[in-house]
């Protein structure tokens, strides 16, 4: 037991060199362990985990619940949660559930906030936020009754009492995990940097995949995200894959950073290729990118992840997962891995990947009924 005393005060001390250890914040920390690089940060934090407990008494679960009863921790979270069914915060994340505040939406309004207890909207609401929850009063509402139900509850209590088990779940999980590598790629090959790259393990969000959420401080620092949601098929220990199949996803997750600003640099450009979406839209909006622009986002960033998967991992892996994306309906795949090569190859003409952006755009437009034969019936 002192070992692992020991060991939380060394990670917590890691990721708040200057927080007292002994201060009604401290009590709050997320269990973080901080890569050498100083910009990596892999964790499981308290918001998050109260989140995932509100979200466990809703409809939610109808779509992102466990294909069982859940792991242990997860049992144990919607337990304690259990008797604050009629409480204000679940009754409100209940209503914004069935409005389609889903998928992204909740981490990232959490995210967006400060630390508990206070979860101060210390970098306001962004325009995204408050058109999925439908203004901003909505989320100022469920912030205040997210505060409330934490103190109503105990919530502290709770997460100071699975803390010792949250860390070894985050030890097991992530040893061996090298996020300098991944960011070193992502960096170098899109020419740009942020300042915090995050890997959050969310033990109580389901099923298998992550979440990637990018938010601008108030102080324009820009914080990157990922939450790698739990397998959803355990009844003990929770589950979250390899450590490749974590730095795949470091791969997409924080790839969003790059690619959806760049894009969204031009998206007059990008709605103009709405004759490339329609084919796949069906299919598209059955895995949550209902427009063109989210397409696209996905399309390049998904190239992108193979050109990283080739030179990280190999030539197999490549030919591997092109033909996943392929099967997913992802079929300009192929075509724009040729153009990002093409990037690669004449990035004296083009410093960064916005610089590149037009270029691409424009070899959509230009072999658009090509590129629409490769459609499959």
């Amino acid at each position: 037991m002192k070992r692992k005393i020991v060991l939380f005060l060394v990670l917590f001390l890691v990721c708040f060199p200057d927080t007292p250890v002994l201060s009604g914040v401290s009590d709050w920390a997320p269990i973080c362990i901080k890569d050498p690089s100083g910009q990596v940060y892999v964790e499981i934090r308290p918001e998050i985990e109260l989140l995932a407990g509100v979200l466990s008494q809703t409809s939610w679960m109808a779509q992102r619940g466990p294909s069982g009863s859940g792991n242990r921790y997860f049992r144990e979270l919607k337990a304690f949660f259990d008797p604050y069914k009629d409480h204000k915060a679940i009754l409100l994340a209940e209503k914004l559930t069935k409005q389609g505040f889903t998928y992204d939406a909740p981490p990232n309004f959490i995210l967006s906030l400060g630390a508990l207890p206070d979860l101060a909207p210390v970098n306001g609401y962004s325009r995204y936020l408050q058109g999925r929850a439908g203004g901003k009063s909505n989320l100022e509402n469920f912030r205040q009754a997210l505060v409330k139900l934490a103190v109503d509850s105990g919530f502290l209590h709770f997460y100071q009492q699975q803390k010792p088990y949250l860390e070894e779940i985050l030890n097991a999980n992530t040893a061996g995990f090298d996020g300098t590598k991944i960011l070193t790629w992502l960096q170098d090959f899109f020419g740009a940097k942020g300042d915090e790259y995050h890997l959050i393990l969310a033990p109580a969000f389901f099923p298998a995949g992550g979440y990637g959420i990018t938010i601008e401080t108030k102080d324009g620092r820009i914080l990157v995200y990922q939450i790698i949601r739990e397998f959803g098929r355990s009844e003990d220990t929770p589950q979250f894959g390899s450590i490749y199949n974590l730095e795949q996803l470091s791969l997409h997750e924080w790839g969003h950073s790059f690619v959806n600003p760049a894009l969204e640099k031009y998206n007059r450009q990008v709605k103009a290729l709405n004759k490339l979406f329609m084919p796949v839209k069906e299919r598209m909006t059955r895995m949550a990118y209902p427009r063109v622009e989210t397409f696209f986002n996905e399309q390049v960033l998904r190239a992108v992840v193979l050109l990283g998967t080739k030179e990280l991992y190999g030539e197999f892996e490549y030919i591997r997962m092109l033909e996943v994306e392929k099967i997913n309906g992802f079929y300009l795949t192929e075509f724009t891995v040729e153009q990002l090569n093409y990037y690669r190859e004449n990035r004296d003409r083009y410093p960064d990947f916005v610089h590149f952006v037009p270029y691409l755009l424009e070899q959509y437009k230009q072999h658009q009924k090509e590129l629409l034969s490769l459609v499959q019936e």
